[in-house]
Protein backbone atom coordinates (compact mmCIF):
# COMPACT_ATOMS: atom_id res chain seq x y z
CA UNK A 1 0.00 0.00 0.00
CA UNK A 2 3.02 2.39 1.07
CA UNK A 3 4.09 2.17 -2.42
CA UNK A 4 0.88 3.51 -4.29
CA UNK A 5 0.44 6.29 -1.72
CA UNK A 6 2.96 7.89 -0.26
CA UNK A 7 2.04 8.23 3.67
CA UNK A 8 3.21 10.21 6.25
CA UNK A 9 5.90 8.89 8.82
CA UNK A 10 5.12 8.51 12.46
CA UNK A 11 7.11 11.76 13.07
CA UNK A 12 5.31 13.78 10.80
CA UNK A 13 2.17 12.72 12.49
CA UNK A 14 3.28 13.43 16.04
CA UNK A 15 4.57 16.64 14.48
CA UNK A 16 1.18 17.53 13.26
CA UNK A 17 -0.69 19.34 16.62
CA UNK A 18 -4.19 17.79 15.36
CA UNK A 19 -2.47 14.41 14.98
CA UNK A 20 -0.14 13.92 17.61
CA UNK A 21 -2.94 12.31 19.75
CA UNK A 22 -3.79 9.80 17.57
CA UNK A 23 -0.02 9.59 16.28
CA UNK A 24 0.78 5.82 17.86
CA UNK A 25 -2.63 4.34 16.60
CA UNK A 26 -2.74 5.73 13.26
CA UNK A 27 1.25 4.38 12.79
CA UNK A 28 -0.11 1.22 13.47
CA UNK A 29 0.38 -1.82 10.39
CA UNK A 30 -2.67 -3.27 11.83
CA UNK A 31 -5.11 -0.11 10.21
CA UNK A 32 -2.79 -0.08 6.81
CA UNK A 33 -3.27 -4.18 6.03
CA UNK A 34 -4.50 -5.28 2.99
CA UNK A 35 -5.98 -7.98 3.70
CA UNK A 36 -9.14 -9.72 3.15
CA UNK A 37 -10.30 -9.03 6.80
CA UNK A 38 -9.23 -5.63 7.19
CA UNK A 39 -10.67 -4.40 4.14
CA UNK A 40 -14.16 -5.82 4.13
CA UNK A 41 -14.27 -4.35 8.04
CA UNK A 42 -12.78 -0.80 6.24
CA UNK A 43 -15.42 -0.98 3.47
CA UNK A 44 -18.61 -1.31 5.90
CA UNK A 45 -16.92 1.18 8.49
CA UNK A 46 -16.68 3.87 5.81
CA UNK A 47 -20.05 3.12 4.34
CA UNK A 48 -21.86 2.82 7.53
CA UNK A 49 -20.33 6.62 8.55
CA UNK A 50 -20.82 7.79 5.10
CA UNK A 51 -24.76 7.17 5.24
CA UNK A 52 -25.21 7.48 9.23
CA UNK A 53 -22.72 10.45 9.95
CA UNK A 54 -24.16 13.52 8.62
CA UNK A 55 -20.29 15.27 8.91
CA UNK A 56 -17.09 14.56 8.87
CA UNK A 57 -18.00 11.41 7.56
CA UNK A 58 -14.00 10.54 7.06
CA UNK A 59 -12.93 11.43 10.71
CA UNK A 60 -15.38 9.34 12.27
CA UNK A 61 -14.99 6.79 9.52
CA UNK A 62 -11.12 6.52 10.59
CA UNK A 63 -11.78 6.46 14.36
CA UNK A 64 -14.46 3.25 13.29
CA UNK A 65 -11.06 1.65 11.64
CA UNK A 66 -8.84 2.55 14.09
CA UNK A 67 -10.92 0.93 17.13
CA UNK A 68 -11.93 -1.99 14.68
CA UNK A 69 -8.34 -2.56 13.61
CA UNK A 70 -10.00 -2.48 9.77
CA UNK A 71 -8.26 -1.04 6.65
CA UNK A 72 -8.07 2.93 7.26
CA UNK A 73 -7.90 4.02 3.95
CA UNK A 74 -10.49 1.88 2.64
CA UNK A 75 -12.65 3.02 5.17
CA UNK A 76 -12.32 6.35 4.12
CA UNK A 77 -12.41 6.06 0.49
CA UNK A 78 -15.94 4.91 1.50
CA UNK A 79 -17.25 7.72 2.53
CA UNK A 80 -17.20 9.14 -0.29
CA UNK A 81 -20.05 7.46 -1.31
CA UNK A 82 -22.03 10.18 -0.04
CA UNK A 83 -20.76 13.18 -1.98
CA UNK A 84 -22.31 16.86 -2.96
CA UNK A 85 -23.92 14.81 -6.06
CA UNK A 86 -25.18 11.94 -4.36
CA UNK A 87 -26.43 13.44 -1.39
CA UNK A 88 -29.84 14.74 -2.39
CA UNK A 89 -30.58 12.01 -4.00
CA UNK A 90 -29.69 9.51 -1.05
CA UNK A 91 -31.59 12.18 1.06
CA UNK A 92 -35.00 11.79 -0.63
CA UNK A 93 -34.70 8.25 -0.66
CA UNK A 94 -34.30 8.01 2.72
CA UNK A 95 -36.83 10.29 3.96
CA UNK A 96 -39.36 7.27 1.46
CA UNK A 97 -37.41 4.85 3.02
CA UNK A 98 -37.85 6.21 6.70
CA UNK A 99 -41.53 7.46 6.03
CA UNK A 100 -42.38 3.76 4.91
CA UNK A 101 -40.06 2.73 7.96
CA UNK A 102 -42.29 4.32 10.57
CA UNK A 103 -45.82 3.90 8.53
CA UNK A 104 -46.07 7.90 8.51
CA UNK A 105 -48.32 8.47 5.76
CA UNK A 106 -48.39 11.93 3.78
CA UNK A 107 -51.74 13.21 5.21
CA UNK A 108 -50.81 12.72 9.15
CA UNK A 109 -48.15 14.82 8.46
CA UNK A 110 -48.10 17.65 10.94
CA UNK A 111 -49.30 20.93 9.15
CA UNK A 112 -48.76 23.99 10.76
CA UNK A 113 -50.33 27.30 10.17
CA UNK A 114 -48.74 30.86 9.47
CA UNK A 115 -49.89 30.87 13.64
CA UNK A 116 -47.33 28.59 15.16
CA UNK A 117 -44.32 30.03 16.52
CA UNK A 118 -40.75 29.63 15.30
CA UNK A 119 -40.52 26.82 18.09
CA UNK A 120 -43.46 25.33 16.62
CA UNK A 121 -42.55 25.00 13.32
CA UNK A 122 -39.00 23.79 14.29
CA UNK A 123 -40.57 20.95 15.74
CA UNK A 124 -42.74 20.29 12.96
CA UNK A 125 -40.30 19.86 10.86
CA UNK A 126 -38.11 17.55 12.50
CA UNK A 127 -40.90 15.14 12.98
CA UNK A 128 -42.14 15.40 9.41
CA UNK A 129 -38.58 15.71 7.74
CA UNK A 130 -35.73 14.95 9.77
CA UNK A 131 -36.98 11.95 11.34
CA UNK A 132 -37.78 10.01 9.02
CA UNK A 133 -34.88 10.89 7.02
CA UNK A 134 -32.60 9.65 9.08
CA UNK A 135 -34.46 6.58 9.81
CA UNK A 136 -33.82 6.15 6.45
CA UNK A 137 -30.21 6.70 6.41
CA UNK A 138 -29.67 4.54 9.24
CA UNK A 139 -31.80 1.96 7.27
CA UNK A 140 -29.31 2.37 4.21
CA UNK A 141 -26.20 2.50 6.81
CA UNK A 142 -26.50 -0.89 8.22
CA UNK A 143 -28.27 -2.75 4.56
CA UNK A 144 -24.70 -0.61 3.10
CA UNK A 145 -22.49 -2.03 5.70
CA UNK A 146 -23.59 -5.39 5.39
CA UNK A 147 -23.30 -5.31 1.52
CA UNK A 148 -19.98 -3.87 1.26
CA UNK A 149 -18.56 -6.64 3.93
CA UNK A 150 -20.24 -9.08 2.10
CA UNK A 151 -18.98 -8.04 -1.50
CA UNK A 152 -15.53 -7.02 -0.60
CA UNK A 153 -15.77 -10.93 0.79
CA UNK A 154 -16.92 -12.30 -2.22
CA UNK A 155 -14.76 -10.10 -4.66
CA UNK A 156 -11.81 -11.02 -3.20
CA UNK A 157 -12.71 -14.74 -3.37
CA UNK A 158 -13.48 -15.09 -7.00
CA UNK A 159 -9.99 -12.61 -7.18
CA UNK A 160 -8.23 -14.88 -5.55
CA UNK A 161 -9.67 -17.91 -7.23
CA UNK A 162 -8.78 -16.41 -10.59
CA UNK A 163 -5.28 -15.95 -9.47
CA UNK A 164 -5.14 -19.73 -8.34
CA UNK A 165 -6.71 -20.83 -11.64
CA UNK A 166 -4.33 -18.92 -14.14
CA UNK A 167 -1.62 -20.41 -11.80
CA UNK A 168 -2.71 -24.13 -12.24
CA UNK A 169 -3.04 -23.10 -16.09
CA UNK A 170 0.57 -21.63 -16.65
CA UNK A 171 1.86 -24.53 -14.17
CA UNK A 172 0.02 -27.08 -16.64
CA UNK A 173 1.13 -25.64 -19.84
CA UNK A 174 4.47 -25.54 -18.43
CA UNK A 175 4.49 -29.13 -17.71
CA UNK A 176 2.94 -29.99 -20.91
CA UNK A 177 6.10 -28.24 -22.49
CA UNK A 178 8.31 -29.87 -20.38
CA UNK A 179 6.62 -33.05 -21.11
CA UNK A 180 7.09 -32.53 -24.75
CA UNK A 181 10.75 -31.53 -25.10
CA UNK A 182 11.57 -34.56 -22.27
CA UNK A 183 9.84 -36.93 -25.12
CA UNK A 184 11.38 -35.26 -27.84
CA UNK A 185 14.85 -35.38 -26.53
CA UNK A 186 14.12 -39.21 -25.44
CA UNK A 187 13.29 -40.32 -29.15
CA UNK A 188 16.09 -38.84 -30.70
CA UNK A 189 18.74 -40.61 -28.16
Amino acid sequence: MRRWVKLPTREEMEANRFLRPFARHLASPLVWRFNRRGVARGAALGLFAGFAVPVAQTPFAALFAVAARANLPVAAVATFITNPFTMPFIWVLAFLVGKEAIGLKTDTLVALGPEAGRIEQALGWAVNLAGPTYLGLLIFAAVGAVAGFLTVHLGWRLWVGQRWTRRRRRRAKAGEDLGKGAGTTGAGA
